[in-house]
């Protein structure tokens, strides 16, 4: 007899995989569940970029609906939780968060993997003088091969990737698969270049008003103009179609 399992359309599913944290403290709290398993837990974050090449590429949603933790990260996830009728929750945006995680876990032994030189050895220069654990690090610029044996060699409890979307889904996705210590990886974009001040944050005032990105667009808008003056309306028009589409079927 066929039994119908009726499955949420992918893009829902992005919606439903989101954590439902509703605070800071209980972010930490589920970093620290992770560090408890003895496999590889990748967490990640969603924003109104990863959503919008998430219904672009398939390999990018599936290691998205794959990590151990998914993050709401900007206004453009809080918008998409609404849509759906879901508690909004933390905004736990991974610049904020990555360093909050190292000074939680500052005994764990930690490797970087990311950005280009001279930004990488910065930041790791940046926590290893603080007395952070932090083991070795490498620019992001290698093959899955390379970084993995990186990994094997170093063999951190904390492995954070700043090699921007989707190349660090990828690798993590690779590590669930082939890596068989315990590990917890985070994925963590540009988060190197701003320890190492290579880029800087929004004053606070942009930040509560959820501008963050307005910011970043005025200070780089060349590198930045397709991300979120294409990118912004973009997401809002794959949103309203997703939705629409949903309700049809």
């Amino acid at each position: 007899m066929n039994i119908y399992v009726k499955r949420s359309p992918p893009m829902k599913c992005i919606a439903e995989k989101i954590s439902q944290t509703k605070a800071e403290e209980q972010a930490l709290k589920a970093v620290d569940d992770e560090l408890e398993n003895d496999k590889v837990s990748v967490i990640s974050f969603i924003n109104a970029h990863a959503y919008t090449m998430a219904n672009d590429n398939s390999k990018f949603r599936e290691c998205l609906l794959g990590a151990s933790i998914l993050f709401r990260d900007g206004i453009g996830a809080k918008i998409l939780l609404k849509k759906y009728g879901k508690p909004v929750g933390y905004n736990a945006n991974g610049t904020d968060l990555i360093p909050l995680i190292l000074d939680r876990f500052k005994g764990k032994s930690v490797c970087f993997i990311g950005t280009e030189s001279p930004y990488i050895e910065q930041a790791a220069s940046t926590y290893k003088s603080n007395g952070y654990n932090i083991k070795a690090f490498i620019d992001g610029f290698q093959s899955n091969e390379k970084m993995f044996e990186f990994v094997e060699a170093y063999q951190p409890e904390i492995l954070i990737l700043g090699m921007g979307m989707p190349k660090q889904e990828y690798f993590s996705a690779f590590l669930q698969h082939n890596y068989e210590k315990p590990l917890v990886v985070v994925n963590g974009g540009a988060i190197f270049d701003f320890i190492a001040n290579r880029f800087t944050r929004a004053p606070s005032i942009f930040r509560k008003l959820n501008l963050e990105w307005l910011y970043r667009l005025m200070n780089e808008p060349i590198r930045l103009f397709n991300r979120y003056a294409i990118g912004i309306p973009k997401f809002f028009w794959i949103l309203w179609r997703n939705m629409k589409q949903e309700r049809l079927g």
